[in-house]
């Protein structure tokens, strides 16, 4: 059953990325006719998908319907519709692409401000889960694991706001009218057109952007800072200072991709991403463990003691259980 669950998750990622052969997409909605379960599931995505692109081309309620409606050109002329092609013009209407798997979904909440007529959009994406969409300007935005994006019903109309809060992967539409921005907590990311990455756990004491093509300015502190490609900023919590860097910053957003690379990182940060990506607690109770760094990439296909086991190169740690916290510890 799992075989043909993770199936399923393939063929529906590869449907609303369009990538999907003939071949493919038959066999999707002959399993969504078949099971309930991949009906009901298949219908939240592409009503989640609708609901997410409503502020950038619809006012009211009633217009919405309406809206939508004539988009999907959906008049019963006393033909049978079936669920593939009905499925398939949701998704087309929606314009908006969304990868979410049958292990970890997302959650949205629209929102108005007390005494306000404005509207904000929530996406959270919980702890194992990755979401990516396309925001109502075009651009494109993927959001990890325990991480949540909002935005107002003006966004790509009067300004393109964006409020994060954990991590983000962004490719920016260029429009030199509107400046793109992310804003995390105190720090604020600003960009016309390119693509970089936003570290901003809460928990974290520091925060990174990564600088993948173009470039931005972040605003921290009353100082702003320019990066290029290939640079990486790192704001320090405590010190309220940020240090920029060269970095191959490809590497740091290869998460979208479900592969985690690091360049001389702490064993303490690995731990901190393996705990987002497989909904986990890890506590590492060895002081030299903690004092080791990683050059490498991680496939996120492993499972979890396959990565804590490639992490211990010279195997001088062991993995115990307990409590449901994994433990890592001297084997000595």
């Amino acid at each position: 059953m799992q075989d043909k669950d993770l199936l399923f998750d393939k063929l529906l990622t590869g449907h609303m990325s369009r990538i999907n052969s003939h071949q493919d997409e038959e066999l999707l909605f002959s399993m969504i006719l078949e099971s309930d379960v991949y009906k009901k599931h298949y219908e939240e995505v592409a009503g989640l998908n609708t609901l997410l692109h409503l502020p950038y081309f619809k006012s009211n309620q009633n217009k919405d319907y309406l809206l939508l409606k004539d988009k999907l050109q959906y008049k019963n002329k006393g033909k049978r519709i079936t669920w593939y092609g009905m499925f398939t013009k949701v998704a087309a209407a929606a314009a908006i692409l969304i990868v979410v798997s049958l292990g970890s979904i997302y959650l949205y909440r629209e929102t108005v401000e007390k005494n306000s007529t404005f509207k904000q959009m929530e996406v959270s994406t919980p702890l194992g889960g990755q979401t990516r969409l396309l925001l109502p300007d075009g651009s494109v935005a993927w959001i990890n694991a325990k991480s949540e994006l909002k935005y107002g019903d003006g966004f790509g109309k009067t300004d393109r706001r964006l409020y994060l809060e954990g991590e983000g992967y962004f490719e920016v539409v260029k429009n030199e009218q509107i400046p793109f921005s992310v804003h995390a907590y105190d720090m604020e990311v600003i960009a016309t057109g390119t693509i970089f990455n936003v570290r901003s756990y809460k928990e974290d004491n520091e925060w990174e952007v990564d600088l993948l093509e173009g470039g931005v300015d972040i605003l921290v502190a009353n100082k702003r800072y320019t990066l290029h490609s290939d640079e990486k900023a790192i704001y320090n919590k405590a010190s309220a200072l940020v240090t920029v860097e060269s970095v191959d910053a490809h590497l740091t957003a290869r998460w979208i991709k479900g592969k985690l690379a690091f360049y001389q990182a702490s064993i303490p940060d690995i731990c901190k991403m393996l705990e987002r990506h497989f909904n986990v607690r890890i506590r590492i109770d060895s002081e030299e463990l903690k004092e080791e760094y990683f050059l490498g990439s991680i496939n996120l296909e492993m499972s979890l003691s396959e990565i804590l086991n490639y992490l211990d190169v010279n195997k001088k740690y062991k993995i115990e259980l307990k409590d449901d916290v994994i433990i890592l510890k001297n084997r000595r």
